[in-house]
């Protein structure tokens, strides 16, 4: 339920419901704890408490750097794998120059047919989070009618039989390449992570609390601060955990691309000179 309510709206808008509600609970819980237990009780012990914190913070927060930087690395892993997809249509696109031309048009027909099978239904479809195997039902059939019809094609010269050779090459990639999307976008952190960072979140809370400030505005301040620190760096987190989910995510122009370069290649003669 939550994280549908993360991925369907912008990631402005989370960035500020996550930052706003860390820090609203952690001022709530300050002031309290403030009432319970008197500044000067806790002032005597801040440099213990300081030191103390110094160490469980920086840990935490290398913790959670190294968290951020996980999925950020796993995002542009999916961005290389896409682009690998994308890369294979285009060869298979330019390939088919050199098949006979009604084989070569009813590849170029169904590699375009494929694309718009990825970018009108299944990218929007990661993006939902809708990851059932019907979503992806369409785009295996595709490309097992381009694979069929290679393996059906006799070659009546050696230039052709490298074509082809090349060809199934470029659709066994491309098979593999499209596995490992669908793999990639159902990827995310796991919940023990999550538990882990938020208990983390908790302690360096509780820390915060343990200091005397004789000024409690000066204190609500720096607690806040931090919140808003961990809470931008959580937004992140959560932004980037589903590389092909929500606002901020792998988007389909790859795909787009080979479209429009097939366009360009294979357009009737004269028509660049007419543009």
């Amino acid at each position: 339920m939550l994280n549908d309510w993360f991925y369907s709206h912008s990631t402005n808008l989370v960035t500020f419901a996550v930052c706003a509600t860390i820090v609203v609970i952690a001022l709530a819980g300050l002031f309290v704890f403030h009432r319970l237990v008197h500044w000067e009780a806790r002032e005597k012990d801040t440099t213990m408490v300081g030191l103390s914190y110094a160490l469980a913070g920086g840990i935490y927060a290398i913790v959670v750097s190294f968290v951020a930087v996980g999925v950020y690395s796993t995002m542009d892993k999916a961005a290389v794998i896409a682009s690998t997809e994308a890369n294979s249509l285009s060869s298979l696109m330019f390939d088919s120059a050199g098949l006979p031309d009604a084989l070569a048009v009813q590849v170029r027909s169904d590699v375009d047919s494929y694309v718009d099978i990825v970018t009108k239904k299944e990218w929007p479809s990661q993006q939902a989070y809708h990851m059932q195997e019907t979503v992806f039902e369409d785009g295996w059939a595709r490309l097992r009618h381009i694979s069929h019809d290679l393996s059906a094609y006799e070659p009546a010269t050696a230039g052709q039989a490298t074509v082809k050779q090349e060809m199934v090459h470029n659709i066994n990639e491309l098979f593999s390449a499209r596995r490992a999307r669908i793999l990639a976008a159902n990827q995310h952190l796991p919940d023990a992570v999550w538990q882990m960072m938020a208990f983390g979140l908790l302690l360096v809370v509780f820390y915060l609390y343990l200091f005397g400030p004789h000024n409690f505005s000066i204190h609500m301040a720096v607690t806040g601060l931090t919140m808003v620190s961990f809470g931008l760096v959580f937004s992140l987190i959560i932004a980037l955990d589903y590389p092909f989910r929500g606002d901020l995510s792998v988007d389909d122009e790859a795909y787009l691309s080979v479209r429009t370069l097939a366009a360009e290649a294979f357009a009737p003669a004269g028509a660049h000179e007419e543009k």
